[in-house]
C-alpha cells in the first residue's frame, strides 16, 4: 500500500515479537497496517513505512515512521521514550518504542 499524501505522525523503533500462528517466523514489509494502544480504551489503525530496511521479522527491530488514521481524535497522547502495543486485531504482535513525534497534536509530557 502507498504511503499516506502527508507528513509521518511518529517516528518509532518498532519491534515484531510474535510468531505466525503456525510457529514459523512471522515477517511484516513497509505498507503494513496494524493497530495501536492508543489510550487504554482506544486503538487507532497504523500505517507504517520501514527507514532503513524493507521489513521486519520476528525478533528483529527497525525505525519506522506511523501514520495513525485519525491523530486528531487523541492529542496529546505521545511522548518520546513512550512504548506503544501494536496488535492485528485483538493479538498483539509486538511493540513501538517513540522515538520522535513529528505531528504536533500528539505531543504531551511524560508526566502528562
Amino acid at each position: 500500500m502507498s504511503r499516506p499524501p502527508r507528513p509521518p505522525d511518529l517516528i518509532v523503533n518498532f519491534s515484531l515479537t510474535e510468531h505466525q500462528s503456525d510457529g514459523s517466523l512471522k515477517e511484516v514489509i513497509s505498507g503494513y497496517r496494524p493497530v495501536y494502544k492508543v489510550r487504554t480504551d482506544h486503538w487507532s489503525s497504523a500505517h507504517h513505512e520501514f527507514v532503513a530496511a524493507t521489513g521486519v521479522c520476528t525478533g528483529q527491530q527497525c525505525e519506522a515512521e506511523v501514520w495513525l488514521l485519525s491523530p486528531e481524535a487523541y492529542p496529546p497522547t505521545f511522548w518520546p521514550g513512550r512504548r506503544v502495543e501494536v496488535a492485528e486485531g485483538s493479538r498483539v504482535v509486538g511493540v513501538a518504542d517513540v522515538l520522535k513525534i513529528v505531528n504536533p497534536l500528539l505531543e504531551s509530557s511524560a508526566n502528562g
